[in-house]
């Protein structure tokens, strides 16, 4: 045993070679699987998980390693990505799901995850740095004891950030030949780059016009820079390699398919329309800005402006027993209040005002607060607006009083409107445009940029007439 782990640590350590049996490395997959799901969810549409599942077993089974039993699984996140872990399972989320118009388009993600686990690109990426700490983890696997680096530090930053640009090319090539030999035009892999690379284009604008990081799936732009001539060569040489595919699915066919899902964060506390955030659960809502924007947050509801100097917060509380609104703030939430004043908000008792120096994301801040009391719930709604460079004076003081009393109870068709949104698959008429359709979406902001590139449209296309389109709704 102890010279096979010596063989073992040999191997490992030598550039560029792993020795890592399939068992081993199915086992290392199958423990990072259960943090996957456990962290994302497992998107629960079993017809759509069926059907994915039967183009990915299609590609794979042109794939170099055919001893890999595959196993693919949509996330319920709505960013957009795919990825995958060593051992053969693959993972793609609604999010990217949102953002494919063919079934070819969808073999072409799936081929280029397949030729990342085929070519090793997980192991090989951690044994260029870590061929020691790798052999710990593989050896911890197998003996069941714990390793020096946990499974999820060891993959987790590649999830999102993706692959070097020569381990990314390799696999769009590789992936290529796969979707070919499966009967998929490689074609489709430059059309679905270019989409991510149309994706990544707005997401660096919006960033930076609201003043934050990207997020951006696996840097196209950077590891795809346009006009690559050789690239664009090299996967298209793998058209001879196609095979015919009769049960093809027709865009039309595969659009439909997309039909009812999920759009937007899987785990969020009420629903956005436009610019009002409705909370079912507590049957309220409020308006903020336009061009504002939620954002997580430890508890209750954030709102932020575009550049994230402005924010308003909701937050509630248990009603103390005998306390007024006003009594409330001063004694539960121990606010310095600077003015303020007993209202009605809503048909509810409130307390308005300003504070000294509240608690905000931006550190201490002059704070335009409301206080709102629903006795029925023995509830307490902590409405709060603050400004980063606020000194004494609340520069954004209309947005907040405006935003506190548009705070109300939710009605019944307000009940409808603050249902899940969902893709909606719809035939565009002659008169259809992608304005028109923003201009209707709800959507919170950036609308129009976000339905063309969802529709392949981007950054400037029409649908035309008779064509189907998906639409948030």
């Amino acid at each position: 045993m102890l010279k096979r782990l010596a063989l073992t640590l040999l191997l490992l350590a030598a550039p560029g070679l792993l020795a890592m049996s399939v068992e081993e490395e199915v086992k290392l997959g199958q423990q990072e699987h259960q943090k996957i799901i456990s962290k994302f969810g497992v998107y629960r549409d079993q017809e759509l998980q069926s059907y994915i599942n039967k183009v990915g077993q299609r590609v794979a089974a042109e794939s170099s390693r055919e001893e890999i039993e595959y196993t693919f699984t949509i996330l319920n996140d709505d960013i957009i990505n795919a990825f995958a872990l060593p051992g053969g399972f693959i993972y793609i989320t609604r999010g990217m799901l949102t953002h494919m118009n063919s079934e070819s388009e969808l073999a072409a993600v799936l081929g280029h995850e397949i030729a990342h686990v085929t070519e090793k690109h997980a192991l090989r990426r951690e044994s260029r740095g870590k061929g020691i700490s790798v052999l710990n983890t593989v050896l911890a696997v197998a003996s069941g004891q714990p390793a020096l680096y946990e499974l999820g530090n060891m993959f987790g930053g590649v999830l999102l950030s993706g692959y070097s640009r020569e381990f990314e090319l390799e696999a769009d090539e590789v992936g290529a030949r796969y979707m070919a030999k499966a009967g998929y035009s490689p074609e489709a892999m430059l059309d679905t780059i270019e989409i991510l690379k149309a994706k990544d284009r707005i997401e660096i604008y919006q960033a930076r016009l609201e003043n934050r990081d990207p997020a951006v799936y696996h840097g196209f732009l950077s590891t795809h820079p346009d006009h690559d001539t050789r690239y664009r060569e090299a996967i298209r040489a793998s058209a001879s390699l196609k095979e015919d595919y009769a049960e093809y699915i027709k865009t039309d066919e595969f659009l439909q398919k997309l039909n009812g899902l999920s759009y937007g964060p899987a785990r969020q506390a009420g629903i956005v329309r436009r610019s009002t955030f409705y909370h079912p659960r507590l049957g309220v809502k409020f308006t903020f800005p336009d061009d504002w924007r939620v954002e997580p947050a430890r508890q209750g509801v954030l709102v932020v402006n575009q550049v994230g100097e402005s924010s308003f917060s909701v937050t509630t509380a248990r009603m103390v027993r005998g306390a007024s609104p006003e009594s409330f703030t001063r004694e539960q939430l121990g606010l310095n209040i600077r003015e303020g004043r007993e209202i009605t908000i809503a048909g509810l008792p409130a307390y308005l005002g300003i504070a000294d120096k509240a608690d905000s994301p931006f550190g201490p801040r002059p704070t335009r607060f409301a206080v709102i009391f629903d006795q029925r719930k023995g509830l307490a709604y902590v409405l709060r607006g603050s400004g980063k460079h606020d000194l004494r004076k609340i520069s954004d003081d209309k947005s907040y009083i405006a935003t506190i009393f548009s705070f109300d109870q939710m009605t019944r068709d307000d009940f409808q409107n603050a249902k899940l949104p969902k893709i909606q698959v719809v035939r565009a008429e002659e008169d259809t445009t992608m304005e028109a359709l923003a201009a209707e979406s709800p959507i919170t902001n950036y609308a129009l940029d976000k339905l063309r590139v969802m529709n392949g449209l981007y950054p400037n296309g029409q649908p035309e007439h008779g064509q189907l389109i998906k639409i948030v709704n």
